[in-house]
């Protein structure tokens, strides 16, 4: 399995390579013109941004290395570890309140009555 910084940065980078292709069939076709700007410019925009986040993603730099980080196989089951230790601690503290709230409700009602 290959980390998650890895796989975004391939997919990143095949996907801003198809945003040029595209850009070139536009231009061989005529339906997109240099001297004129419309709406087909979008594409080497989002290309250019795609390689971009693509190549900064692969330094381990840039605004999406939080969400992909670049870790290997060992630190992502230990974080995963991590985080499900988390829940379930989360989980059982949240069940002990609940319980814990049900027997006061219990006894008040109880002295009520």
């Amino acid at each position: 399995m290959s980390n998650p910084s890895h796989s975004a940065s391939t997919l990143l980078l095949g996907t801003g390579l198809g945003c040029f292709l595209i850009t070139g069939f536009g231009l061989i076709q005529g339906r997109m013109e240099l001297a004129s700007f419309s709406a087909g410019w979008f594409f080497p925009i989002i290309g250019v941004l795609l390689l971009f986040f693509s190549r900064t993603l692969r330094s381990g730099a840039g605004p999406l290395s939080k969400s992909f980080p670049d870790e290997n196989d060992e630190m992502l089951s230990e974080r995963v570890r991590n985080e499900l230790e988390a829940t379930v601690k989360d989980a059982s503290v949240g069940s002990a309140w609940a319980e814990l709230e049900a027997a006061v409700l219990e006894s008040e009602l109880s002295e009520e009555e």
